[in-house]
């Protein structure tokens, strides 16, 4: 019973808060714990021929290493690189690997406002879901099947898996003298989810996605929201929420 639940508020989500466009790009930010797995998990299942009301918008993924600021060696992180990409690849949906290093390299546009900010009227709902059924009806004309456009491994390289390459040892150490300058553990917190969360929407803006999919449970969004009120951040509350 509770996994029907859960998979019915999931879908049901997605589908009365219409957020997600019918045909979108979405990436989804994975991090192998327990909430983004089983957020992977419902967009798969949701995804799949034999779902009823199957989802209509077309995933990615993205894994952000950050090791060098959880203490790991170079080992380990090549260890936990490879281990991750095989499971992404295992997905059959494009995907990314990204290290903490490179948002120290983010240009400044970043910190503005992406392109569904610019106050242009873009198409209705409706409008848009019309247009993801005829597009359907169409492939489904030529190969006796629907299927969803875009999905597979384009962004990623063909073939058998290459080792994990990590970043050159100078940015590593420009990270982590950027974290030891930080005083409190509240704040090395802070800093690693800003950096995070810039890479993360640096990707989706230069590969072409609409919209970024997060794991969130109700403890994280608790402490989120706990957080933001003893510093002071009130009136922002409703952006994490």
């Amino acid at each position: 019973c509770f996994r029907e639940y859960f998979v019915h508020k999931f879908r049901a989500m997605l589908g009365k808060n219409r957020v997600i466009f019918p045909g979108e790009k979405v990436l989804l930010a994975l991090s192998g714990g327990p909430a983004s797995s089983a957020m992977l998990r419902q967009v798969q299942e949701g995804l799949s021929r034999e779902t009823a009301k199957r989802l209509r918008f077309v995933p990615g993924l993205i894994y952000v290493d950050e090791g060098a600021v959880r203490g790991q060696s170079a080992a380990q992180r090549e260890q936990s690189l490879a281990r991750m990409k095989t499971l992404l690849q295992a997905t059959g949906f494009p995907y990314h690997l990204a290290h903490l290093e490179q948002a120290l390299e983010l240009p400044a546009s970043i910190l503005r406002p992406g392109l569904g900010g610019s106050g242009e009227p873009g198409p209705s709902y409706k409008e848009a879901v019309e247009g993801f059924i005829q597009q359907q009806r169409q492939e489904g004309d030529g190969d006796g099947g629907t299927s969803l456009p875009g999905l597979g491994t384009r962004d990623t390289p063909a073939g058998p898996l290459a080792a994990p390459h990590l970043p050159a040892a100078a940015q590593t150490r420009e990270l982590l003298r950027l974290f030891e300058a930080v005083e409190t553990p509240t704040a090395r917190e802070e800093l690693l989810q800003m950096l995070r969360t810039h890479l993360i929407l640096q990707t989706a803006r230069t590969r072409g996605y609409a919209k970024v999919m997060t794991g969130e449970s109700c403890t994280r969004v608790a402490v989120k929201l706990l957080t933001n009120l003893a510093l002071g951040r009130g009136a922002f509350l409703a952006v994490d929420t």
